[in-house]
């Protein structure tokens, strides 16, 4: 059945950090104020559909370009390999930019229509520049997923500034500085998940023209990236602790997820077959999420 590649091109071992960020404002949100359950729910949905958008795009991008090959040591995409036409990637590529631009379009109406007509506009342009990011990491003469450190720099800002601050403001018709550390947290985070996808691929995607700080740090240097990633994130993690410290739980859950980034650390350190970064991007995928819910339930507390 297709059902299966497509669920395949949807790579759901990836989605987790789509709504990661809007997950940790939500609760991080909720301790603070009552917030409308509808918002965080279209929220998640606006996330998803951008993730499995950006996934699909990314099929069909590297498709066309040659990435993806027999050498590539991931997962091996539909398009590549013959289970999904050019044409049916295509189709689906305009499907969900469609649904992601009416999910967001909910979302705003739900969220901020009638408190303020000028963020609503600022949040519409928002909806097309992440649509429009969504399919061009790949995709286009000039994929910004292949110029070196401009891949690590829009999931910064996308699943971190963008999906813990930018949702916050949803939740709450706020802003703190807090929130907006815990966001620079929370970027730093996905973009180590990134540097696995490319340390592992970094061969062949020189090979075929994709440029990634992965590839032009080297391996050695390409884990001390994703070793100072992770570090500043977790200091970035424990000062927005230290803001809000409640009760120790906060500080014990948070400490116990620090334990499993350790131990992530010192399994790439030794890493050395490439193929075994594939099972080390799922385990750090499921540490994110454990790192939102560690922090954001225990404010909750």
């Amino acid at each position: 059945m297709k059902l299966k590649y497509w669920i395949d091109a949807a790579r759901f071992h990836t989605l987790p950090l789509s709504f990661s960020g809007v997950t940790l404002s939500f609760l991080i949100s909720q301790s603070r104020v009552n917030v409308n359950l509808t918002t965080y729910i279209l929220c998640v949905l606006t996330a998803l559909l951008l993730q499995i958008l950006a996934n699909f795009s990314n099929d069909y991008g590297d498709s066309i370009t040659g990435v993806d090959n027999f050498k590539r040591i991931g997962p091996k995409r539909t398009v590549q390999c013959g289970f999904i036409s050019l044409y049916e990637m295509k189709i689906a590529i305009y499907l969900f930019s469609v649904l992601s631009f009416l999910s967001g379009l909910l979302l705003l109406y739900q969220s901020i229509l009638y408190t303020n007509v000028f963020i609503f506009l600022f949040y519409i342009i928002g909806i097309f520049v992440c649509i429009y990011s969504s399919i061009k990491y790949s995709i286009g003469s000039y994929p910004y997923g292949y110029i070196v450190g401009i891949g690590d720099l829009f999931v910064f800002i996308f699943f971190g500034i963008l999906s813990v601050q930018g949702s916050y403001f949803l939740y709450t018709q706020t802003l703190h500085m807090d929130m907006f550390l815990l966001s620079l947290s929370m970027g730093l985070l996905n973009v180590a998940v990134l540097n696995i996808n490319n340390m592992r691929d970094m061969d062949n995607d020189y090979e075929n023209g994709k440029h990634t700080i992965a590839g032009w740090l080297g391996i050695k240097y390409a884990k001390l990236y994703h070793i100072t990633s992770i570090f500043v994130s977790v200091i970035l993690g424990g000062f927005f602790i230290f803001l809000n410290q409640k009760t120790i739980y906060q500080w014990i859950f948070f400490i116990l997820v620090v334990i499993f980034l350790i131990f992530h650390v010192k399994r790439i350190i030794f890493l050395k077959k490439n193929k075994l970064f594939n099972l080390e991007l799922k385990k750090l995928i499921l540490i994110v999420f454990l790192y939102v819910l560690s922090i954001g339930i225990s404010n909750l507390l």
